[in-house]
C-alpha cells in the first residue's frame, strides 16, 4: 500500500514528531510511506534516514495564526491569502513532477490546517483521509484563506481521524460533517521514552513544561503559580521551560520572572531534540495549555514516570483523571495550581501514587498502536472502494 503524506509547513512541533513515528510504524507493517513536505527541512533529513521518499513541493496552509499586532491584520491576512492562492498550482506541478499519482492508494494529510490533499482528491478521486490535531481557533487563534473552510474539506475528505473527543466535538461544530470523523487518539514513541525509577525524597521538586514557548501554551501560568508558593517551599521548587519561543512572549516571560524574582528557579532550555531522555530528571510535568488537542507532553509525561498536573480545557481531562493518575485544575487559576505543587511538594508518597498509575495508563498511547489503528482504517471497505472507483475512472465528489 502506498500512502502520500502532505505534512504541516511548520516542522516545529507534536504534528510534525507524530507524522515521523506514523511513518516508522507504519512502514514496519507494509505501508510504503511517500510524504510531501513545504520547503526542505530538517525533516526531510529525517526522512531519509529512515529511507522513506519524500519531496519538498512548496504548499502553504490554508490556516494559520494571526498577527499578534491588531493593526498588522488588515494587512497580513490579504497578502498572506494571495501568497497561499499562488502557492497551489506549483504544489500540484511539483507532485505531478515527482509523484505518479495512479500509483497512490490513500492520501492522508497530517494537519487539518492544509487542503492539498483535499484539491488532489477533487482532482484524481484517490481516497483521502485527514488528521485533526488541534482546534485551530480555540488554542492558537487562527484564521483561514479558503471561503467556509470547513465544508470544503469535509466535502473533498473521506475520513477525518480527530486525535480526541474535544477536538472532534469543535471541528463538527463549525460544519465538519459528523459521519465521517473518527476518534483516533494520537501515539507517542514510548519505548524510545526513559523512564523514571527513583523519586527523591530531598527538599527539591524539579518540574518541566514542554511545548512552543507561546501564548497557547500557558507557561506565564505556571511561573505566577509559583510566585504564590509559600517561601519555604518556593526557593526549592524549579522550573525547566523546554520548547521553540515567540520572542514577544518569551520577553513577557523574563518579565514576569524578574519581577517575581524567580531567575534562580526558572530556566529556559530551548528547543531540544532530547526530551524523552531528559524527562527521567524532572518529577513534575505541567500541562498549562489553553487547549490541548491531544497533549503529545502529556502523555510522555506519564508514561515517563512524572506526576503530571493539567488544567481542565481541551483533551488534557481526557488523559488524566484527577486524583487518581494526575491533578487537573482549573485553567488561569493560579491559586489552584499553586496549591496543586504545594500538596504534590507536601506529599511524596502521592507523588509516587499519581506517577505510578499514570505510567499505567500512557500504554494506552503507543505508536505501534496508533499505527495499527491508522492502517486498520487504511483497509477499510469505504475507502478501498473509493480507490477502486478511482482506477476504475469513475470520478465523484466526496
Amino acid at each position: 500500500m502506498r500512502v502520500l503524506y502532505i505534512t504541516d509547513p511548520g516542522v516545529v512541533g507534536g504534528a510534525t514528531r507524530a507524522l515521523i513515528e506514523m511513518t516508522y510504524e507504519l512502514k514496519k507493517i507494509g505501508v510504503e510511506p511517500v510524504v510531501c513536505t513545504s520547503s526542505y527541512s530538517e525533516l526531510n533529513d529525517i526522512l531519509n534516514g529512515m529511507k522513506i521518499e519524500n519531496y519538498a513541493i512548496g504548499h502553504m496552509s490554508a490556516m494559520n495564526t494571526k498577527s499578534p499586532y491588531k493593526w498588522k491584520r488588515p494587512i497580513k491576512y490579504p497578502y498572506e491569502c494571495l501568497k497561499y492562492y499562488l502557492s497551489i498550482p506549483k504544489a500540484i506541478k511539483n507532485i505531478k513532477k515527482n509523484i505518479d499519482i495512479k500509483s497512490i492508494d490513500i492520501i492522508h494529510t497530517n494537519s487539518a490546517r492544509n487542503d492539498i490533499g483535499c484539491i488532489l482528491n477533487r482532482m484524481y478521486n484517490v481516497p483521502h483521509i485527514m488528521h485533526i490535531r488541534e482546534f485551530g481557533y480555540e488554542d492558537f487563534d487562527c484564521c483561514t484563506y479558503r471561503y467556509k473552510y470547513n465544508k470544503y474539506i469535509s466535502k473533498y475528505t473521506n475520513r477525518f481521524l480527530a486525535i480526541s473527543k474535544a477536538v472532534a466535538k469543535s471541528w463538527i461544530s463549525r460544519g465538519v460533517t459528523k459521519e465521517k470523523v473518527q476518534i483516533l487518539y494520537d501515539g507517542v514513541d514510548i519505548h524510545s521514552i526513559k523512564i523514571k525509577n527513583n523519586y527523591n525524597n530531598d527538599n527539591k521538586l524539579k518540574m518541566i513544561i514542554a511545548g512552543g514557548v507561546c501564548e497557547a501554551k500557558g507557561q506565564y501560568y505556571a511561573i505566577e503559580a509559583l510566585s504564590y508558593l509559600p517561601e519555604q517551599i518556593k526557593k526549592n521548587v524549579y522550573l525547566d521551560i523546554a520548547g521553540w519561543d515567540d520572542p514577544k512572549y518569551l520577553k513577557k516571560l523574563e518579565k514576569l520572572i524578574k519581577e517575581c524574582e524567580l531567575e534562580s528557579q526558572v530556566k529556559f532550555l530551548g528547543a531540544r531534540n532530547d526530551l524523552y531522555e531528559i524527562y527521567k530528571e524532572y518529577d513534575v510535568g505541567l500541562t498549562c495549555s489553553r487547549a490541548e488537542g491531544f497533549g503529545r507532553v502529556t502523555a510522555e509525561y506519564m508514561y515517563a514516570g512524572l506526576c503530571v498536573i493539567g488544567s481542565n480545557t481541551g483533551a488534557t481531562p481526557e488523559l488524566i483523571e484527577d486524583n487518581k493518575d494526575g491533578l487537573i485544575y482549573d485553567y488561569q487559576n493560579i491559586h489552584e495550581l499553586a496549591r496543586c505543587i504545594e500538596r504534590i511538594y507536601n506529599d511524596r508518597e502521592l507523588l509516587r501514587c499519581l506517577s505510578e498509575n499514570g505510567k499505567k495508563s500512557a500504554i494506552k498511547f503507543s505508536s505501534t498502536r496508533n499505527a495499527k489503528e491508522i492502517y486498520e482504517v487504511y483497509l477499510e471497505r469505504e475507502i478501498k472502494d473509493k480507490k477502486k472507483n478511482y482506477l476504475l475512472g469513475k470520478v465523484s465528489n466526496v
